[in-house]
């Protein structure tokens, strides 16, 4: 009989469970800790995760623009906003944004989504839009599609350029801005990594090992760190060196 957790009776050594667990041991934090909901991303600033927290739980009605550096989380956070207001049955445009802006009865088809949206869980239609900053057309008649769809539609564009965005878009999204993080912004979610995976070690010590990674303030590079140190404590081998001083000064110095 099969089940969620399996067949019944299968043993935990079967061949396809042996594979499961050593894709898991082989697939990389960044991966493997992606957050499920928005109360595990790491936000920048309070205001930023206010402003989301406050359109997830629909008290603010809007159309939003994401905007900063690379691997801040945009991208995620677009995705789990859906998710989180649409539920299970979230309806997402599935085209990119060059293909429909290109399209000569843009709002009509727009509106067409948003007609079947209204009769499923997801509630609205959901357009999310990544690197809009490279769109060249003029986006008139996407804009007068949201005057006019009001609320049955929510737009979600990210971007690392926000001032390249066409103003009229940007008067009708609230803006969001997700900054470059910190070290000191990633730690507790890469201690909590770390223990999950059996290593503890003093939040100095990790501090240490993600400063040099804040001229990136990418999160694919903070989260690397804690495969290298993974690796380290896997293989038996000793952590890296490191010095509180020069922490501290190249935290004064970033």
């Amino acid at each position: 009989m099969r089940t969620k957790y399996g067949w019944w009776g299968e043993s935990s050594h079967h061949p396809s469970n042996l594979n499961n667990l050593e894709k898991e041991m082989k697939m990389k934090t960044v991966e493997k800790y992606a957050p499920k909901d928005l109360s595990e991303v790491i936000f920048g600033n309070a205001t930023s995760k206010h402003t989301v927290q406050a359109v997830a739980s629909t008290h603010l009605e809007t159309s939003l623009i994401l905007y900063g550096p690379r691997g801040t989380g945009k991208t995620t956070v677009a995705s789990l906003l859906a998710q989180t207001i649409g539920g299970d049955d979230v309806m997402i445009e599935p085209k990119d944004f060059k293909t429909v802006l290109a399209m000569p009865k843009l709002k009509e088809y727009l509106q067409r989504g948003a007609a079947m949206a209204r009769f499923t869980s997801s509630r609205k239609y959901f357009v999310i839009w990544h690197e809009f900053d490279r769109n060249d057309v003029n986006p008139y008649e996407l804009w007068t599609a949201l005057d006019d769809m009001n609320n049955d539609i929510m737009l979600i564009l990210t971007t690392n350029e926000f001032i390249k965005i066409h103003p009229s878009l940007r008067s009708r999204c609230q803006a969001v801005e997700m900054p470059a993080l910190t070290a000191q912004d990633v730690l507790s979610r890469a201690q909590w990594i770390l223990q999950q995976e059996g290593l503890t070690l003093p939040d100095a010590q990790v501090l240490a090992y993600l400063t040099p990674q804040q001229v990136n303030s990418d999160l694919r590079k903070y989260f690397g760190e804690l495969d290298k140190l993974l690796y380290l404590h896997k293989q038996g081998l000793a952590m890296p060196p490191w010095s509180p001083a020069v922490t501290r000064q190249r935290l004064r110095v970033v």
